[in-house]
């Protein structure tokens, strides 16, 4: 019969701790829609279809625009020249 040597639970948790990814590594998505990133306004349309959509873009000092954007993250500006956009439901 072999006898094994179990290793105190805390020093095993820290052992199994320290060969694990780390969670924060992993880079992180863009959320959809408007969101800002370092000074830059930016505009993620999530979808699987390919779609492109139009969005209005509410600029700062200027008159509203409106853009079409494909499927991924669009740069519309700074933070200093835009202040949001949404979907207006509608296809390009």
């Amino acid at each position: 019969m072999r006898t094994r040597r179990l290793l105190p639970l805390g020093l095993t948790a820290l052992l199994l701790g320290a060969t694990a990814p780390a969670a924060t590594a992993a880079p992180t998505a863009d959320p959809c829609g408007y969101f800002t990133r370092n000074h830059l306004a930016f505009y993620n349309h999530c979808t699987n279809d390919g779609s492109r959509i139009k969005i209005k873009i509410d600029r700062i000092n200027w008159w509203d625009t409106t853009h079409c954007v494909g499927p991924g993250t669009t740069q519309l500006g700074t933070t200093q020249q835009i202040r949001n956009a949404w979907y207006t439901g509608r296809l390009c």
